[in-house]
Order: structure tokens, then sequence, then C-alpha cells
């Protein structure tokens, strides 16, 4: 099918506008240029609404308004909305090369409440005698053109492209585009039919003969197919969520990784806590050491080291008198000693009875008188004597001087300082991989980590029993099978049903054949041929070309890519956006070109996000591969591809917004409200209309 025209009516921006495709098989590119909020994807989805109703809007058209949001109409008033889109196919898939015209017309009446009335839809085949209405074109369309699970293959959305590699139900999208587009879902659906019809035939079979074998074994298989179907949906469906796991499993393997690399917030917690326990520590130290460093300064050892050469000198003195027997001072005590006898040391008398005794004791008493005068200073003499031994520097180590004590404290105090200074920057380190990390719990993530691999089990345990289950079904089946053919051919009546029986299951296992040979086969030609235009696309990109070595689908319907050493890739993360969007259009072109579906490509901003060689790379590719290709691009977009859209597009349109004059379009189209508008260039060119403001206009002032 190529698109040959639309026409769009009050279809929210699009109050008025025709759209004319290139059909040359030579010139199969059109581009529809337009700048953001111009239309662009207004238009994708317009065309889309046209051929698949509302189930192509999004949330299936409810609360989503088609009419102007600005158009001022009075409350209750219905707006006529219709989208009419040209278009051609093969005359029949016998004969492509002649073709027939259809016009398609799509149209409802919406309020401003945003009720919809009066919706239909009208098809008229177009000849040269005219136009000829046809009947029924609801189920023309649906039976004629492109099945609604394929809309995303051939109108795709590029910001939205990754339907089909993206988390959630891409396996089934891929699946369900491959089916439809090689034939698998007739397939399917036949095959459906001629398991009805062995049912109908074994019920048939339960009228045979008075006894109630036939009915118990007849029984016995509808109930095997009925459970065997369940349980294989039941495991289809504990594939799917196997997928979804090990999917939320990656994410958290990765979360945790991404999270270690910042650091364990627990551990961190630990480290902080002990930190600032050993700061606390180190401070108090601080203030202790800085007590003793203040009493340094009253300790005798000071005064001691400051007064070195006075006291060695004093004490030198002190030593002679030592020496010369004065100190200590002892005559006093002995005079009194003789006073309390009668005899002198010498011999004299000391009797006070008697005048010489007399005489001598007062002689005495005078010595002791006269030596108590001086006894205070020889006291005290003897006194600093005794008590400067502990200061005599002589008797006084190295390390037990003032200024060795002194260094002593200065280290502890360097040290401390230098401990407290390490951990605080440790703290401040701490705190900002704590403030990196945020409000990723480490051990949650653990803790949900061990719940999806303990889910994981279970699914695996359940998927294995019902595996178990199916085999034990399926041998059961066959063992009845044979007995219930056995029974067929002993009886007369018996024999009909049983060859229309086997001719049945021979279609079926034609049917299971081709269904096993377009899979592994033509699923093959897709992955192939899908990997090879991926390289094509991204061979020169320098971030990820070095990367990405192999795309393909797998039997199960998955798009997978490899690195080096066959290490598996995400799409969604360990691919750019421009390699992420380039695998989607390598897979929808591969598809489509393995299928052999002749039918409009229709992309919005396919090469966002691109540059360089893969943007020009892309375009080559997707032009090379389509039967045609419609494209809207903004101008980023097209920049550095001018030249390949020059030589190789059909038709080049412009589409403006009249809502962007005057910050965006330099000339006034004279339209008061929203309105996309087409203008008269033919090429990527400007004219009155689309002629645009710069970036930056710079009003240069004349000197005054």
């Amino acid at each position: 099918m190529k698109l040959i025209s639309a026409k769009f009516q009050n279809f929210r921006l699009l109050r008025d506008l025709r759209l004319d495709f290139s059909t040359s098989a030579d010139k199969k590119l059109t581009v529809i240029r337009a700048s953001n909020e111009s239309g662009k994807t207004t238009i994708l989805n317009a065309l889309q609404w046209a051929l698949y109703g509302d189930d192509a809007l999004a949330d299936k058209g409810r609360g989503h308004r088609l009419f102007p949001i600005d158009l001022d109409i009075p409350e209750g008033r219905a707006i006529p909305i219709s989208v009419q889109v040209d278009f051609e196919k093969p005359a029949s898939e016998l004969n492509r090369n002649e073709t027939t015209r259809y016009r398609l017309i799509r149209s409802v009446e919406e309020t401003t409440e945003g009720h919809r009335q009066n919706s239909k839809i009208e098809l008229f085949e177009l000849t040269e005698m005219g136009a000829d209405r046809m009947r029924q074109p609801e189920a023309w369309v649906e039976r004629e053109l492109l099945p609604p699970n394929l809309r995303q293959v051939f109108f795709t959305d590029g910001d939205r492209a990754l339907a089909f590699i993206a988390a959630g139900d891409k396996k089934k999208q891929v699946q369900e585009a491959i089916q439809s587009l090689l034939g698998l879902d007739v397939i399917e659906s036949a095959q459906d039919h001629l398991k009805h019809t062995i049912s109908g035939l074994r019920k048939d079979s339960k009228n045979i003969g008075s006894d109630k074998e036939f009915e118990a074994i007849v029984t016995e298989l509808d109930e095997i197919e009925e459970n065997t179907e369940r349980l294989e949906n039941e495991s289809e469906d504990l594939q799917r969520q196997l997928q979804l796991v090990d999917q939320s499993l990656t994410d958290i393997d990765r979360n945790i990784e991404s999270a270690l690399l910042k650091g364990d917030q627990e551990e961190l917690n630990r480290r902080r806590k002990r930190s600032d326990a050993e700061l606390k520590k180190v401070r108090d130290q601080g203030k202790k050491l800085v007590s003793e460093h203040s009493q340094l300064f009253r300790k005798p050892p000071l005064f001691r080291d400051l007064l070195m050469p006075v006291l060695e000198q004093s004490l030198e003195q002190l030593d002679e008198l030592r020496d010369q027997g004065k100190l200590p001072k002892t005559t006093i005590p002995v005079l009194e000693e003789r006073l309390t006898g009668v005899t002198c040391i010498c011999g004299e008398s000391l009797d006070p009875d008697s005048e010489d005794g007399q005489r001598h004791r007062q002689h005495i008493e005078k010595l002791i008188s006269e030596s108590r005068e001086a006894d205070d200073l020889q006291k005290s003499l003897t006194d600093l004597y005794y008590g400067s031994l502990a200061l005599n520097p002589k008797d006084v180590t190295d390390d037990q001087r003032w200024i060795a004590e002194y260094k002593r404290t200065l280290r502890d105090h360097d040290e401390l300082r230098t401990q407290r200074v390490e951990l605080e920057e440790e703290l401040a380190a701490l705190e900002v991989q704590l403030e990196a990390i945020g409000n990723t719990d480490i051990h949650a993530l653990r803790a949900t980590q061990q719940d999806y691999i303990a889910q994981r089990n279970r699914l695996n345990d359940t998927l294995i029993e019902h595996e178990r289950e199916i085999a034990r079904l399926t041998e059961r089946h066959r063992s009845l099978a044979a007995t219930h053919q056995n029974l067929l051919r002993q009886r007369r009546r018996g024999t009909q049903i049983l060859a229309r029986l086997e001719g049945t299951r021979d279609i079926t296992q034609i049917l299971q054949n081709s269904y096993n040979r377009i899979t592994n086969e033509e699923l093959q030609k897709v992955s192939r041929l899908m990997n090879t235009l991926f390289l094509e696309m991204i061979g020169a990109d320098a971030e990820q070309g070095a990367i990405i070595q192999k795309a393909e689908i797998s039997p199960d319907f998955n798009i997978l890519v490899y690195g080096p050493n066959e290490r598996a890739l995400n799409p969604e993360r360990d691919l750019n956006g421009a390699s992420r969007r380039a695998l989607t259009i390598a897979f929808i072109l591969a598809l489509t070109k393995v299928s052999e579906v002749a039918a409009a490509n229709v992309i919005d901003t396919p090469l966002g996000m691109m540059d360089g060689f893969v943007k020009r790379s892309v375009l080559k590719t997707a032009i090379q591969e389509s039967s045609q290709l419609i494209l809207f691009l903004t101008r980023s977009e097209i920049k550095d591809c001018e030249d390949i859209i020059a030589n190789e597009a059909g038709r080049v349109i412009t589409i403006t917004n009249s809502a962007h004059y005057p910050t965006i379009l330099m000339n006034d189209p004279h339209i008061n409200e929203p309105q996309a508008i087409r203008c008269e260039c033919q090429d990527l060119g400007e004219c009155v209309i689309c002629k645009r403001r710069t970036d930056v206009e710079v009003e240069i002032q004349p000197e005054s």
C-alpha cells in the first residue's frame, strides 16, 4: 500500500491541510520539514486515526479531544472533523504490477465537551470514471489493509520508537509484528480451527458402539487437551513473568553496582560513627594536653632549669659549708646536753653549787645564747642544702629536663592535630559520599534482590512442574489416541471418522511444518538482515562501533544485542540514543523487506539524537530498504543530510505553525489562531511564509 495524499480538516492543529506524497519508484522519499510544535506528530496520529479509528489514539481516544483546542465555538456545538487518505494497493496478490486507487474518509463530529457523534468511515474506489462507493468499508479496511498490530511497524514516532527493544511487552510486540507480516497468525488461526475439527470428530465417535469406552476415552482426551492448553498458556505467562523478574534483577544488580561505586550506605554510616567517636576522643585528648601544657609553666623543672647557673653556684657554696662541718649545725644541742650534767667535756666542773661550776655554767649559757642568735640562718642554710639536693642539675638526666618534657608535649600535640585533621577530612569525605548516595539503601536493595531471586526460583519451580505435567499429559494423550484409533478401526462407522481424523491431522502437521519453517527460516532472514542494516547504520559510530558486535532476533522473539566476547548487552541501557533508534528502524526495515509487504514507512523524527555518519547512514539505509518512505524531519535532523535529500526526495514539504510569529517566523501569516500551514517551498529553501529568524539577532549601533 502506498500513500498518495492526505487531507485534514479540524484535526487539532490541522485545520485545513493537504499533503501529497511521492509515489515514484526512483524517488521514494517524501520529507515533511517542520519545527517542533508545528504538527508533525499530529499528522502521524491523524493518519493512524483515519486507518485504524480511535484505537490508534492514546488510551483508545478516551479523553483525547480531536478538534483544535483554542477553537472558539459555542458550548454544545459540534465541530466536523475529517481525515481523507488517498492510497493505492496491488489489484491482487498475484498481480502486483497493476494497482487500484482508493479514497478513505473517516469523519466525526465533536462537541466542546469532547463528546463524539456521527462517526463514520467511507471508502471509494477511484477510477477514470470517478469514485465508486464501496460497501462495508470497515470490514474491507480490516481485511485488506495493514492489521492493527502492525501499526507501530509502519507508523513510527521516533521519540517512542523503542517499543520493540524497551522493557515491558517488547517480546509480545516483536512476536505480533513478525507473526502478522510473515503470515504466522494465519497459520495459527488455521491450527485452532483444525483443533476444533478434531475435537468435533472425536465427539462424533462417542456414538459408535453401545459401550462407554469411546465416551470415556474422548472425554479424557478433551480434558487432556484442555489442561495441556491451560498449562501451556500458564507456562507462557510464567515465561513472561520470569523475563520481567530477570529484568528487575538486572536493574537491581545495576543499582547495587552503581550504589557500591558511590559507597555502601550502611558501611559508610558505621565508618562515620566510628570516625566521629575517634574524633571526639582525639579532641578530648587535645583538651587534656592543653591543660598539661599550661601546667608545664608551673612545675619545678622549669624553675630548676631557668635557675641552673645560680643553683650550681649556690650548691657549690653549700657543699663547702657541709665539707667544713658547718652544715648541719650541732653546737647548741651539745652544749645544752652538757648543762644537764656536772662536768664539761673539757673536764671542768659544771656543778651549780660550786663557784667554779657556777662560773663555767654561766659561760656555757652565754655561748648557747650567742649560738642561738645565729641558728636561724644556719637552719635556713641547712634546710636549703637538703632541699636543694633534688634540684641539683648534676643529678638530672637530659630526659628529665623541662625542655625535653616541653618537646614531648609539643610532639603529642602535633600528632593529635594530625589525627584530628585526618579524621575531620575522613568525616567530610564520608558525608559527601552519603550525600551522593542519597536515599539509596543498599541493604534494602539487597533485600529486594533476594525477594526477586526467591520469586524467580518459585516461578522456575512452577514452570518445571508445568513442563513435567505437560509431558505426562502428552504421553497419556498419545496412548489414548492410539487406543481410540484402534477402536475406530474395529467398527465400520469408525473407519470414516478415522479417515477424516487422519486427514485433519495430516493438514495440522503440514501447517505445523510451515509454521516451524517460517519461524526458523524467515525469522532468521529477518534477524540476519536486521543485523546487517543495524551494523551498517552505526558502523562508524566511535562511541558504539567498538562495543556492538551483533544484533539478532532469538527464536522466542526477543531482540538481542551482543558486545565483545558474545557478552549480552541491554539495548535499553547499554546503547546510546542514536543506536537505539537505529536498531528499531533496522528491525522495522528488515521485517518489511523479508515479508515483501509493500507499504509506506511513516516515521516522525527518526534522526533525533543522531549526528555525523550515523544520521546519514540511517537515512540512506532507510531510503534504500523502504518501498515508500515518509519522514517528518526538523531542521536539525536535516542538517548535514541536505545532499541526500536533494538527490533522493521526490517531494519536500514545509509545514509551519502560524503561532510562531513573531518569535520564530519573520513574516506575519495573517492567521489569528494557531494553525499548521503549508508553504510553497519545493525544496529545503525558505519563502515568505516559512522564513525564520536567526537564533541570535545582533543590532549594531553606529558609533557616536
